[in-house]
C-alpha cells in the first residue's frame, strides 16, 4: 500500500526522468550522418544545393547544420550563401494544413537570421509556395555577390526582411516585399565620377518587390557626407544573373555644395553596367 502510494507521488518525477533518459540516449545515438545525406538529398534541386559539415539534433524538434554552403549546381565553386549555422525546425501543426511549414534560424556573415518557407508538401520542397526571411547585423564585406561585379568592394552592415507568396489560383506572380537597411559603409562606383570612386555612406534604404519576371525598387536612397544618391527602376531578372538587366534612374545630391543635383541612369547588365550623368 506504502509502495502504491509512493508511485503516485513520485509518478511525474519518474515520467520525467523517464523522458530526460530517453532524450540523452536518442542524442547520443542520433544517426548524424545518415540525417546529414536524407537532408541534403531532400533539399536538392536543379537550381540549388545545400552542403554541410555537420548536423545534430536541435530541440525539440529539428536538426542544426554548421558550415552551411548554398550553391547552384551549374556553378559549384561560387557559393551564394555561406552561414556558421543553420537550424531547421518542421511546423509538425502544419501536418493538418494545406500547406506545409518549415521554420529556420542562424548565423552568418557576422549577423543573424530567422524565417520560415511554406511548401506544397513535406516530400516536394521545391520550389517554395511561400517565404519569409528577417536578418540583422550582416557585414557586406564578408558577402560574395558572385556573379554581381557591381556589388563587389561595398562593406557596411546590412538588416531587413523578405518575404514573397504565390496566390492559390494561379501559382504564378507571387506578391512579395523587400526592405534592406544600410549603416556605416561605402560603395565602389563603376566608374569614377568628378574625382570621386566611391560612395561613403552613413545610412541607405532599399524598397522593392518582384513583379512580372522583374525586381523592381520603389525607392534606392544612400546618404553620406559627400555625396546623396537616390534612384528607382527594376532589374530584368536572367536565368544568368549576370545577364540581367538594369534600368535605374535617379540623381546624385552634393550636401557640401548648397545640395547640388546632377541626374543619374544606371544601364547595362548586373555583369557589365555603366552610369550615364546628365
Amino acid at each position: 500500500m506504502n509502495r502504491l502510494r509512493f508511485l503516485k507521488k513520485n509518478i511525474l518525477w519518474f515520467t520525467l526522468y523517464g523522458m530526460g533518459i530517453t532524450a540523452v540516449f536518442f542524442y547520443i545515438l542520433f544517426p548524424s550522418e545518415l540525417a546529414k545525406q536524407r537532408l541534403e538529398e531532400w533539399m536538392r534541386s536543379p537550381a540549388l544545393e545545400l552542403k554541410s559539415a555537420s548536423l545534430s539534433p536541435s530541440l525539440p524538434f529539428g536538426v542544426t547544420l554548421n558550415n552551411v554552403i548554398l550553391f547552384s549546381p551549374q556553378t559549384p565553386d561560387h557559393p551564394l550563401f555561406r552561414g556558421d549555422r543553420l537550424d531547421i525546425q518542421p511546423a509538425w501543426w502544419s501536418l493538418f494544413s494545406k500547406r506545409k511549414y518549415v521554420n529556420f534560424s542562424g548565423q552568418a556573415y557576422n549577423g543573424y537570421f530567422d524565417g520560415r518557407v511554406g511548401l506544397k508538401s513535406f516530400t516536394q520542397p521545391f520550389p517554395p509556395v511561400e517565404g519569409r526571411l528577417n536578418f540583422s547585423n550582416m557585414d557586406l564585406g564578408k558577402i560574395v555577390f558572385a556573379g554581381v561585379s557591381f556589388l563587389k568592394g561595398v562593406t557596411g552592415t546590412a538588416g531587413g526582411s523578405f518575404s514573397y507568396v504565390f496566390s492559390e489560383a494561379t501559382d504564378r506572380n507571387p506578391a512579395s516585399s523587400l526592405a534592406l537597411y544600410l549603416t556605416k559603409g561605402s560603395y565602389p562606383l563603376p566608374e569614377p565620377f568628378l574625382g570621386v570612386s566611391r560612395i561613403d555612406f552613413d545610412r541607405g534604404e532599399i524598397h522593392g518587390k518582384f513583379k512580372g519576371g522583374a525586381l523592381k525598387f520603389e525607392k534606392i536612397e544612400i546618404y553620406g557626407t559627400l555625396i546623396n544618391c537616390i534612384l528607382s527602376g527594376e532589374i530584368s531578372l536572367a536565368e544568368d544573373v549576370a545577364n540581367s538587366k538594369l534600368d535605374l534612374k535617379g540623381f546624385l545630391e552634393f550636401p557640401d555644395k548648397r545640395k547640388m543635383k546632377m541626374n543619374v541612369t544606371v544601364g547595362g547588365t548586373i555583369g557589365s553596367p555603366f552610369l550615364r550623368y546628365i
